[in-house]
């Protein structure tokens, strides 16, 4: 049982009762015998679940499909599918309040899934946009909520909601949006956001999985309220045709599990990559890799005229680069090809003279 600790009449205002505020402690007793409610639980071991004061966050990059996600989310909510690395622990109909996608996107997005989504999946029609300041907004969300009897309210994106960066206004609207759900515990949805991540500075060390946490606008308040932090990034930020994806849990207070996975993009479902080289994909972060190179950057590695082996090439794109060994190779194919540089012996490469 918990043990209640009441502040003294005697510290502060006089005029106010103590019984307003009371702070209570847990006991060894209470959390070796807790039994958590399963009905609270809703996307795997706890990552995902029901409650007032409880924020779940999807980040990445602009492009890397974010928004996707969420409606794989929402598929997955509705069909008892897995998603990505986690099993639905109880299907839940999906309210979306975004104002990026209009009818013709989502009807685009949703093409062959509307049979699985019919009576499961909502958007709010918002044509001014969210009002979480004004009281009837709010009022109306909450018995929407209620009606329909939504598990889960995804908003996309976070800067919808609280526009305006500063911590003070993007902790204002955190409670305004707490405070529109039911106040029923198990009668209120889990509450995903979506949110950007900052461009990254040119130049700098490429950040990869937790390290993209602290990356969020507004991580400051969005992390340290959420529960659970999905990230998600390319799985080659150098490619933009190539549609893998590496989903990491940066965070989850809930369950010791964090899984990391590799998922290639469909138009609202996501497929795993079995076959995903994790080697390569963790060499390149540990080389410091760039956001970006070209293959004019790795031939620039040799002087016009320049007569190198091929080690000693590699060797100048994995530390000036940070490439991996196998897309320097593919790199070193192509500019064969190309004749940007000649084989002029057994492993050995010149580049012509300008």
């Amino acid at each position: 049982m918990r043990k209640p600790f009441k502040p003294s009449d005697q510290a502060g205002n006089s005029n106010q009762k103590a019984e307003e505020r009371i702070l209570k402690v847990w006991t060894i007793d209470d959390i070796e015998q807790f039994k958590p409610n399963p009905d609270l639980y809703v996307v795997g071991n706890g990552h995902i679940m029901k409650g007032k004061d409880r924020l779940h966050l999807i980040v990445g990059y602009a492009g890397v499909g974010k928004s996707r996600a969420a409606n794989y989310l929402a598929y997955c909510g509705a069909t008892g599918n897995r998603w990505f690395d986690y099993d639905i622990k109880t299907p839940f109909k999906t309210l979306f309040i975004q104002t990026e996608n209009g009818k013709a996107r989502l009807q685009h997005d949703y093409e062959g899934l509307f049979t699985d989504l019919r009576g499961k999946v909502f958007f709010a029609d918002l044509p001014t946009g969210t009002h979480f300041n004004e009281e009837w907004f709010r009022d109306q969300l909450k018995e929407i909520i209620k009606q329909n009897g939504i598990g889960m309210v995804i908003l996309d994106p976070w800067t919808n909601v609280a526009p305006d960066l500063n911590h003070k206004e993007y902790s204002k609207a955190v409670e305004l949006v707490l405070g529109c759900m039911p106040d029923e515990e198990e009668n209120c949805p889990a509450i995903v956001v979506v949110a950007h991540l900052r461009k990254p500075d040119s130049g700098t060390k490429r950040k990869q999985g937790i390290e993209l946490m602290h990356e969020v606008m507004g991580s400051q308040t969005l992390t340290s309220r959420s529960r659970f932090v999905l990230v998600m990034e390319r799985a080659n930020p150098t490619d933009p045709q190539d549609n893998r994806v590496v989903v990491t849990c940066a965070k989850n207070n809930d369950s010791p599990e964090a899984p990391r996975s590799c998922h290639r993009r469909g138009k609202a479902t996501f497929e795993e990559v079995l076959d995903f080289d994790w080697s390569e994909y963790d060499e390149g972060a540990k080389s410091a890799a760039r956001s970006t190179y070209t293959l004019s950057d790795v031939v620039d590695l040799l002087k016009p005229g320049e007569d190198v082996s091929s080690a000693e090439w590699k060797q100048r794109a994995a530390t000036s680069l940070g490439i991996s060994q196998s897309r320097f190779y593919d790199y070193q194919a192509e500019a064969t090809s190309k004749e940007r540089v000649f084989m002029v012996g057994r492993g050995r490469y010149r580049r012509p003279a300008a």
